[in-house]
């Protein structure tokens, strides 16, 4: 009869767990489709940083690789991607500074670097009432960076992502209103002309 019982909680146990796996692997494969199925989107978004301060503004995304946050005034931020620079200008200043985009964490999300089938990312999969966390770092640098993609599930979302630099610096951008599958003219991920530029 005891041994009976154990069989029974062994049971209950194994599938349990088989349901929870089929869950997971689900959830998984689902956020893997959105990713790579993502074509397009728009957002106002709210960016806050981990010392409290909040900005602002609009979001595009063509992708691969194009870019454009608008920040609301007083910031006067511009960032720009053509797939290749990230271009941050300043418009009341008139100011223009170019980075290469493979060197930000952006670029894992912009020119859709996450492969889940390589080594070269570690990728952390987590799911809490009704929240989905991707979370990517580079395997191959010590210290590197962390871009972290939130999801809602009902529907399945993105709804923030996260980026932790080598220093533990936290910046969230929260998307509202978002929508997808939009198709952009290339001049709106075109940076303002100012004339001379920097690049970094």
């Amino acid at each position: 009869m005891k041994n009976l019982i154990i069989l029974k909680i062994f049971l209950i146990f194994i599938f349990t767990n088989i349901n929870f796996f089929k869950s997971y692997a689900d959830n998984f494969t689902n956020v893997k489709e959105y990713l790579l199925n993502l074509k397009s989107m728009e957002a106002d978004f709210f960016q806050v940083y981990s010392d409290g301060n909040i900005k602002e503004g609009k979001i595009f995304l063509s992708l691969p690789g194009k870019l454009r946050i608008s920040y609301h005034n007083p910031d006067n931020l511009l960032i720009t991607s053509n797939g290749f620079w990230l271009t941050v200008q300043d418009k009341k200043l008139k100011q223009t500074n170019n980075f290469p985009l493979n060197q930000t964490p952006l670029n894992f999300f912009l020119n859709k670097e996450f492969n889940f089938d390589e080594d070269k990312f570690k990728i952390k999969f987590e799911k809490t009432s009704g929240i989905i966390a991707l979370t990517f770092s580079d395997s191959e640098k010590l210290n590197s960076s962390i871009f972290k993609l939130i999801f809602t599930t009902s529907p399945l979302k993105l709804k923030k992502w996260v980026i932790i630099d080598e220093f533990d610096n936290e910046t969230s951008v929260l998307l509202q209103n978002l929508v997808t599958g939009k198709k952009y003219s290339h001049v709106l991920f075109f940076p303002e002309d100012f004339g001379e530029t920097n690049d970094n």
